[in-house]
């Protein structure tokens, strides 16, 4: 017989939560595999964050110089 346990979510920041402070917190912008690594989440789990971040108009992202990654970049709110 198989028996599954209902976890609950534990308290404290969401993940999206969590993704927007680190990105403002990085000016020069930040890539999606060193916010894997910082917030130990799959990629699959943050592009869907990002997308949520992105639409909201909290991020932006830029294409790198090389081509090869995007950037995450905060978006500056004006005083």
């Amino acid at each position: 017989m198989t028996y599954l346990k209902i976890i609950s979510a534990t308290p404290g920041l969401t993940t999206q939560e969590e993704i927007l402070k680190i990105v403002q917190e990085q000016a020069t912008g930040i890539t999606i595999k060193q916010l894997s690594k910082t917030l130990n989440r799959p990629v699959s789990m943050l592009q869907v964050c990002l997308k949520q971040l992105i639409f909201s108009k909290q991020i932006y992202s830029k294409q790198s110089k090389t081509g090869h990654s995007i950037i995450y970049y905060p978006i500056m709110k004006r005083k």
